[in-house]
């Protein structure tokens, strides 16, 4: 980089929750010929004050998915001090933004060379042995003001090292915080729950907890509400008793997006949902791999959540036509911008009531990868009356047995031009 460049990178380094200095950074590289680079950079600006379920997200979905995943490798990642690698090639607001370290003390040495090379916002703790031990000193790095995000795995995380976190006061800005593969205990999540610190919180995930579900259930339940927008319960091998007495949580009240795949909800879990009255402001419903069965999808069609949704995601779940049929006639629908039916053997059927559905007119994303769909169930999509506003339709492994004949892809280019995918 030259030295200009050099000084306007460090602003962005120096100032990572302010777009300005990343959209100055653009026009400098735009005016020196990287007019791809200020592209990407203002995309991600872009998307990052949008919700997933916004055009423009499904746009880039289908037609620009690098400026949702990263610029291409041609751009090399900044250079990182040692002990320190990047989450892979993650890119927000057009910039790394998220690390890995394998040593808690790492942060303590260099946490000055580490700010300094990248945005850094969010770290990622999962591998590292050393965090429990180094804890109380990693709390105290004054940089950690930047970050927004910390991931951690495979720590069990107790009562007291939740209380470091929570009561540190250089990680005023934190607001996301994911858990994997038994990194906290019960004890841990109950008090982090009900502290003071989870209401700045908008985003809790937590992957396969190791948790008896009842127990982390109850955990939640130690917060009286808060700011959650957005929490993800998935792989916790949840039940429909649980799942029950977790949408009833005055937790939920606030949370735009849900996501419970991989959890044994089965028909009565996904019922309890629908019937909840909680879930007012409920935007993004994922229920990949819950087997709601058809009773469960009828109850989801016919109830108030569904008519709040703007993204619902109900792939591998053995969903026939049948209950294709219940989704397709529900006036519900209608405020649905993406909907997720991968995995599913909704065959030629599923697709002809999906094209039939004058329910489905605001539809913008309709993802029916690996469906069993053939020549007929592809011509009705490609013919439909309803769903002309589709800015992105994947038909990819829809059949197995042959590609779709040249007279239906024909069609499908005619009608939607590269806005389907279906090679």
């Amino acid at each position: 980089m030259t030295t200009q460049q050099d000084a306007l990178y460090r602003a962005v380094c120096e100032y990572p929750d302010d777009d300005t200095p990343r959209l100055v950074f653009a026009d400098y590289v735009e005016e020196r010929g990287d007019a791809i680079r200020a592209a990407f950079i203002r995309t991600q600006i872009e998307l990052a004050r949008v919700p997933e379920h916004d055009p423009l997200w499904s746009k880039c979905r289908q037609l620009d998915p690098n400026a949702i995943l990263g610029w291409s490798l041609t751009y090399p990642l900044p250079e990182l001090p040692a002990g320190f690698n990047w989450c892979g090639h993650r890119m927000r607001r057009g910039f790394s933004w998220r690390a890995s370290v394998l040593d808690a003390g790492f942060i303590v040495k260099h946490e000055q060379a580490l700010f300094t090379a990248a945005p850094i916002q969010a770290l990622d703790l999962s591998y590292c042995s050393s965090v429990k031990k180094r804890l109380a000193k990693f709390v105290r790095c004054p940089h950690l003001r930047k970050l927004h995000r910390l991931d951690f795995s495979l720590t069990r995380f107790e009562e007291r090292e939740v209380q470091l976190i929570a009561n540190a006061p250089h990680l005023a800005n934190l607001t996301e915080m994911a858990f994997a593969d038994h990194a906290i205990t019960a004890d841990g999540l109950q008090s982090l729950a009900g502290s003071p610190f989870f209401a700045r919180l908008t985003e809790l995930e937590l992957e396969r907890a190791a948790l008896p579900p009842a127990l982390l259930v109850d955990a939640l339940a130690a917060s009286g509400g808060g700011n959650l927008r957005k929490l993800a319960l998935v792989d916790c091998l949840l039940p429909a008793a649980d799942a029950s007495h977790l949408v009833a949580l005055p937790l939920l009240h606030s949370v735009e997006s849900l996501d419970l795949s991989d959890n044994p909800l089965r028909v009565e879990g996904v019922q309890s949902l629908a019937s909840c009255r909680g879930l007012g402001r409920l935007e993004v419903l994922k229920l990949g791999r819950t087997y709601p069965g058809v009773p469960g999808v009828q109850a989801l069609a016919e109830s108030r959540t569904l008519k709040l949704l703007r993204w619902l995601d109900l792939s591998t779940n053995r969903l026939g036509p049948v209950a294709v049929r219940h989704l397709a006639g529900s006036p519900s629908a209608q405020g649905l911008r993406v909907l997720d039916l991968s995995n599913n053997p909704i065959g030629d059927a599923g697709a002809a009531l999906l094209a039939g559905s004058e329910h489905l007119d605001e539809l913008r994303e309709l993802v029916v990868r690996n469906c069993a769909i053939g020549d007929a169930g592809a011509l009705a999509l490609a013919e439909s009356p309803h769903l002309g506003g589709l800015l992105r339709l994947d038909l990819r492994g829809s059949t197995s047995a042959r590609p779709f004949r040249s007279k239906v892809r024909q069609k499908l280019y005619t009608r939607f031009g590269p806005r389907a995918s279906f090679d």
